[in-house]
């Protein structure tokens, strides 16, 4: 199948016009017109990722972070991205990248964690007017109450996760919750006027945390990598669709918990 084929494929469903405004996505080195057999999903386009990418004979790699967020001034082997840009062009290997706008999108990152965690009815905390039902975070409520300790061994347990960061009294009730991959903590004053029991994110800094636990929100941070690595299975689903030999590799994570 030819790249700008298989793009144009994942842009009906995740358009690039829903990715934020700081944000860099769609192909971002390589060949559009390249026919691919053998994709690689990695969360990120580590040196690692790339060099495994090469001793499998793929074709492209799709991330979900970007490698390239700023403009590049040089390409050389004395920088980490120079030496990664240039094997990808040496081996011939695309780059291509689904990030905010797979996070916003209908059925995108957002909604795939939701049914894992067995969430039917959901509401966006920030709307994306670019696409119908599509913005970033989601606002859900449980059925009934549990306390935040509960939920804690329950999101462990669906989002295969060893270690989360608590901020709050682990044995307050809870029903109402947002929830963003990723790094979220910038939309904690919205979620707190939307009046939520708990907020789940990633990234948490100790002056937003402080922040927030002064306002009586309480905050679960489930780790960055950790709430986005399901990233991998939801576009397997897709490529396998198309018929493309897909294998997964992600370089992580980053933090050890010890």
């Amino acid at each position: 199948m030819i790249t700008k084929e298989i793009i144009k494929e994942l842009e009906k469903e995740f358009p690039k016009n829903l990715a934020e405004e700081w944000d860099n996505v769609g192909l971002l080195v390589g060949d559009n017109k390249r026919e691919i057999k053998k994709i690689q999903i990695s969360l990120d386009a580590t040196e690692v990722a790339i060099d495994n990418a090469i001793k499998n004979s793929v074709d492209m790699i799709v991330t979900h972070h970007p490698m390239i967020f700023k403009g590049v001034k040089s390409i050389d082997n004395s920088t980490i991205l120079g030496r990664k840009i240039i094997k990808l062009i040496e081996n011939r290997i695309n780059l291509y990248t689904l990030h905010t706008n797979l996070d916003s999108a209908f059925n995108g990152l957002n909604d795939y964690i939701l049914k894992q965690l067995g969430i039917k009815e959901s509401k966006i905390i920030d709307e994306n007017i670019n696409g119908l039902n599509c913005g970033i975070g989601r606002i859900y409520r449980l059925e009934k109450e549990i306390s935040i300790l509960e939920y804690i061994n329950f999101l462990k347990e669906k989002l295969e996760i060893e270690n989360v960061r608590v901020v709050g009294d682990v044995r307050k009730n809870i029903k109402k919750i947002a929830l963003v991959n990723g790094s979220g903590m910038s939309y904690w004053r919205k979620v707190k006027k939307l009046d939520v029991d708990l907020f789940i994110t990633g990234d948490i800094g100790y002056h937003e945390a402080l922040d927030a636990k002064e306002n009586n929100l309480s905050l679960i941070d489930i780790g960055h990598f950790e709430s986005e690595k399901c990233f991998v299975k939801l576009l397997k689903t897709y490529f396998e669709k198309m018929d493309i030999d897909v294998i997964i590799y992600n370089d992580g994570p980053v933090f050890k918990n010890y």
